[in-house]
C-alpha cells in the first residue's frame, strides 16, 4: 500500500508539473502544383476525335458477312437435305397408301398405312449482331477537362483514338454450382489517348488492349440464353453499346485523373495540427496563441494562388514566433517553460509551416528534431508529413523550373 501510495504521488506530480496541449484541427484546401508544367500563358486546351474504329468496322461487317453467307449455304444444305429426306419418306408413303388403296377395291382389307415421322425442318440460323464502334460523341456526354484550363480552340491538344471493338469469343456456360448460367464475350477495345503542346507529348496512355471479359448474359438456363437470343433478334438490339460505354468511361476517367496529376491545377484537401500550449502556472504561451491566428490564416489562403504567395505572406510571421520561442527551449529541464515535449511540438508546427512555404530542407530539419526530441504526438505528425515530401518537391520544382 505504502509502495502504491508513492506511484499515485509520482503520476499526480507529473500531472501537476506537465503543461496541457490543444490540438488545433485544420483543413487545408491548395491547388495542387503538375509534375510536368506548360508555360503558364497556356490556359485551354482542346480536343482531336480520330476515327480509326471505321477500319475495325469495315473488317467487322466484311467477317460478319462472310459469317452470313457461311451460314446461309449452311442452311440453304440443310434445307436441300431436309427436302430430300421428306420427299424419300412422302414418296414412300404415297405408295404405301396407293397398294393400301388397291388392295381395299379388290376386297382384301389390311390396315391404312401409318403416316411416318416427317423431318424436322432446319431451324433458322442466329447470328450475334457485328460489333460496329460507334462515334464517342454519339455514345457519351461525359468530357476529358483539365483542372485549371478551359475548353477552347487552341492550347493543349488532346488526340483521342478509338481503334474499334473486336469480341473474340462468346462462350456459356453453368455458374454458382449450376443455378445460372452465364455468357462471357471476350473482347479489346484499344483507346489511345495522347495529350501534347507544340509538338511535345505530356501523356500519352493505351486502354483496352488487353484481353477483357465482358458478360452479356446472366440467367437461369441455356434455354433461357435462347429465348434472350430470339429477343435480341425482334428488337434488333445492339448488345455492344452498353460495352462500349462501360470501357469509354473507365478510359476517361482514368485519363482525367492522370492529366491532372501530370499536368492539372486540381484543389486538393489535407488535414494537419497546429499544437498550441495553454497556459501553465507562472508560464504564458500567448505567444503560440499570436502564431495560432497567422498560421490559421495562412493555411485558409493557401487556395488563392498557385505559388501560395498570399498564405506564405501569414505562414512566415507564425514561423517567426515559433522560432523564436524555440530559442527558450530547455531540452534536460521538464520544468522549463519551452521543454523537450513543447519543443518537439513546435517543431511540429514548423516542419508543417516549412511544408506548405515548400522549403523542404527546413521540413526535413525540424522533422528530425520532432522525431528526436518529440512526445509521440509530434512524432506521428512528422512521420506523416515525412511520406509527402518527395511528391510535393518533386512539384514545386517542376513548377519553378
Amino acid at each position: 500500500m505504502k509502495y502504491f501510495s508513492i506511484i499515485i504521488l509520482l503520476i499526480t506530480g507529473s500531472y501537476f508539473h506537465s503543461q496541457s496541449i490543444k490540438d488545433n484541427k485544420v483543413s487545408i484546401d491548395y491547388i495542387q502544383l503538375p509534375k510536368k508544367k506548360v508555360d503558364q500563358s497556356v490556359s485551354t486546351f482542346f480536343t482531336i476525335y480520330k476515327d480509326s474504329y471505321n477500319n475495325q468496322n469495315s473488317r467487322q461487317l466484311s467477317v460478319y458477312q462472310f459469317k452470313v453467307d457461311s451460314a446461309e449455304a449452311q442452311q440453304q444444305a440443310k434445307i436441300a437435305a431436309w427436302q430430300n429426306l421428306y420427299n424419300s419418306k412422302k414418296e414412300n408413303h404415297l405408295k404405301s397408301l396407293s397398294t393400301w388403296k388397291q388392295n381395299a377395291a379388290k376386297g382384301i382389307v389390311t390396315p391404312k398405312p401409318i403416316e411416318p415421322i416427317w423431318p424436322k425442318y432446319p431451324e433458322p440460323y442466329f447470328l450475334f449482331p457485328p460489333p460496329i464502334t460507334k462515334a464517342y460523341n454519339d455514345l457519351m456526354s461525359k468530357t476529358i477537362n483539365i483542372a485549371g484550363f478551359s475548353n477552347g480552340s487552341a492550347g493543349i491538344e488532346i488526340e483521342i483514338d478509338n481503334l474499334g471493338l473486336e469480341i473474340l469469343s462468346i462462350k456459356g456456360r453453368y455458374a454458382q454450382q449450376n443455378k445460372s448460367y452465364v455468357v462471357t464475350a471476350r473482347y479489346k477495345m484499344p483507346v489511345v489517348i495522347k495529350t501534347s503542346y507544340n509538338g511535345q507529348v505530356l501523356v500519352q496512355k493505351q486502354y483496352h488492349n488487353n484481353v477483357g471479359t465482358h458478360n452479356i448474359f446472366n440467367g437461369k438456363t441455356e434455354y433461357d440464353y435462347e429465348l434472350w437470343k430470339m429477343n435480341i433478334q425482334k428488337e434488333n438490339k445492339d448488345i455492344w453499346l452498353g460495352l462500349q460505354r462501360k470501357l469509354w468511361n473507365s478510359a476517361i476517367d482514368n485519363i482525367k485523373s492522370i492529366l491532372n496529376s501530370e499536368i492539372g491545377y486540381p484543389n486538393k484537401k489535407e488535414e494537419t495540427e497546429i499544437y498550441v500550449v495553454k497556459k501553465f502556472q507562472e508560464f504564458s504561451y500567448d505567444k503560440l496563441l499570436d502564431a495560432l491566428t497567422f498560421a490559421q490564416t495562412g493555411y485558409a489562403a493557401m487556395s488563392m494562388d498557385r505559388d501560395k504567395s498570399t498564405a506564405k505572406k501569414s505562414l512566415k510571421m507564425a514561423i517567426d514566433i515559433w522560432e523564436k520561442e524555440l530559442e527558450e527551449a530547455d531540452l534536460q529541464n521538464k520544468k522549463a517553460r519551452i521543454n523537450a515535449k513543447i519543443s518537439g511540438l513546435i517543431s511540429a508546427n514548423l516542419a508543417d509551416a516549412y511544408f506548405w512555404m515548400e522549403d523542404f530542407e527546413k521540413t526535413n530539419y525540424h522533422i528530425n528534431k520532432a522525431l528526436s526530441q518529440g512526445n509521440l504526438k509530434a512524432k506521428s505528425h512528422c512521420k506523416k508529413l515525412k511520406k509527402d515530401i518527395p511528391d510535393f518537391r518533386a512539384r514545386y520544382n517542376a513548377f519553378n523550373q
